[in-house]
């Protein structure tokens, strides 16, 4: 079974072949992952929030959804859940943000730059990354439309979302690096991804 654990504040990645599971898994409570994934046989095609909301006509996310790619293919069925609260409205926090929005002096760790990494040696120009899934995130959105302040994720040590592939895959995912907002109580985490045979 192949696995890694990422250490929270970085990123890493591990590929799937068609019909295996992909399951993320906190390790601490009051984690988020940024889910990122691209088509192994093509990385101009991910997985995209956008595309998935209009695909579902909802920004929810629930058990028994399919998760979309920018070319409108299906790349994932959710085969288990067990927090329910995901985001696909917020972008990945990056150097700007925590510069323009955090006021921080010098360099802070973020998900675009995880991403990054990630994915290094696949050509994909910084700033054509896509969004990604936010898993045990909270959304943000108020009711009038405006996005409120962050609140702790409500995962805790153990929980799962779990996917089946609907295409070979290489999956990316960021234990976010956020300590300044509330999001993941001020200390990242570390998670755990598994891939098996369903």
């Amino acid at each position: 079974m192949p696995e890694i654990v990422v250490k929270g504040g970085h990123g890493g990645r591990i590929e799937a072949k068609r019909g295996q599971l992909v399951e993320v898994a906190t390790i601490e409570d009051t984690q988020v992952c940024d889910f990122f994934a691209f088509n192994r046989d093509n990385v101009r095609e991910a997985v995209s929030p956008s595309h998935t909301r209009h695909m579902k006509n909802s920004i929810i996310l629930k058990k028994g959804d399919i998760l979309f790619s920018n070319l409108r293919r299906h790349m994932f069925l959710i085969i288990d859940d067990t927090v329910g609260v995901n985001d696909m409205l917020s972008p990945q926090c990056d150097p700007e943000r925590y510069r323009l929005q955090f006021n921080v002096k010098g360099h802070h760790r973020s998900c675009r730059e995880n991403l990054a990494e990630a994915m290094k040696g696949y050509d994909i120009p910084y700033e054509y990354l896509p969004e990604p899934i936010n898993l045990f995130q909270p959304p943000l959105v108020q009711a009038d439309g405006t996005f409120g302040p962050a609140v702790p994720s409500p995962s805790k040590a153990g929980d799962t979302v779990t996917l089946r592939a609907l295409m070979g895959v290489i999956v990316a995912v960021s234990a976010c690096p956020q300590d300044i907002s509330a999001l993941n109580k001020h200390r990242p985490s570390d998670l755990r991804i598994t891939v098996r045979d369903a």
